[in-house]
């Protein structure tokens, strides 16, 4: 089966364990982390909704707008295994891995536009071709898949993944964010702004295996 296309440099989300504080102070000041409640909006189907955990994370710009509200899956399922190219080979292709809300009109990874309201988020790999080496050194993304085609948490096969993601923004492209390491596993989960500018949101996704730290960039476009 086809993997996903487009290789950009992905950073990453992943389902934190918050702490009992309400709001968490970026690395740089200009961004806070605040908890949010339950995912309750009935545009998202209720199998998706009782997938995630009952708590979010919502990014606060600052000047008090927010940037973004996500609800991780509570569990996600890895494998043992590895991907050649890929940070986090781990998660199974087309894994659901959460809800993304935008409160405004925003952009992804490519820097396509993409309409305010809520998205699930799906893992997704670019392809290893002539056309997408050397573009980025990570292969691992969240695609943007829309809230009103995804009504159930199970894993998809890549390509519906790819058609759905791509359906979401009205575009020939699939709407990834990117994905990275954090810089570091302690005081997760946190906001940073990494040396490209991208703003960073650091945590810890919770797998039937333990905790894995991940990268999500919520903020920023690739440079190729």
């Amino acid at each position: 089966m086809k993997q996903f296309f487009v290789a950009l440099f992905l950073v990453l989300v992943s389902v934190p364990t918050l702490a009992n504080t309400s709001a968490f102070v970026s690395a740089n000041n200009d961004y806070k982390l605040e908890t949010t409640g339950a995912l309750s909006d009935a545009k998202v189907a209720e199998a998706i909704r009782t997938a995630v955990s009952d708590k979010g994370v919502k990014i606060v710009a600052k000047d008090g707008k927010t940037v973004c509200e996500i609800w991780f899956r509570k569990e996600l399922a890895v494998t043992g295994g590895s991907v050649d190219g890929a940070t986090f080979g781990q998660i199974p292709e087309g894994s659901f891995i959460g809800v993304i809300n935008f409160p405004s009109n925003a952009s992804d990874f490519r820097g396509q536009g993409v309409k305010a309201g809520f998205y699930t988020l799906r893992f997704g790999l670019s392809m290893q071709d002539g056309n997408h080496l050397g573009v980025s050194p990570a292969r691992d993304f969240f695609l943007l898949c829309a809230i009103g085609d995804d009504k159930d948490p199970k894993d998809l096969p890549a390509a519906e993944v790819i058609k759905m993601s791509r359906s979401a923004i009205g575009a020939g492209h699939p709407s990834p964010l990117a994905l990275t390491y954090p810089t570091g596993e302690k005081e997760l989960p946190r906001v940073i702004v990494n040396d490209h500018e991208h703003v960073v949101l650091e945590t810890k996704l919770k797998t039937k295996s333990g905790e894995l730290a991940i990268g999500l960039i919520v903020i920023g476009k690739t440079e190729g």
